[in-house]
């Protein structure tokens, strides 16, 4: 046996505007706080040429190399990851 709901026009018209309030109020609330993102600074490495790199103790030379997926990877420095775990907080 079914049950029916016997409410009138003006309470499904309330009942159906909390129902739209609180799906969308939980978005604009997030809106409201927004936490700033702050990015890390880059390395020491980032844009240093070969000789450059070679002649820093933190830093490695990646070469070119052919990816799985057909793409080409440039050559380029890199930290490495003991002076990440070294690295002054």
């Amino acid at each position: 046996m079914r049950t029916r709901c016997h409410l009138h026009a003006p309470a499904w018209a309330i009942l159906l505007g909390i129902a739209a309030i609180c799906t969308q109020a939980p978005s604009s609330w997030a809106a409201d706080i927004k936490v700033a993102k702050t990015r890390k600074p880059p390395s020491v490495c980032v844009g240093l040429d070969e000789s450059a790199c070679g002649g820093m103790a933190q830093c490695y030379w990646r070469k070119a190399a052919l990816m799985k997926n057909g793409k080409t990877r440039r050559a380029h420095c890199r930290i490495k990851r003991s002076a990440i775990k070294n690295a002054p907080a």
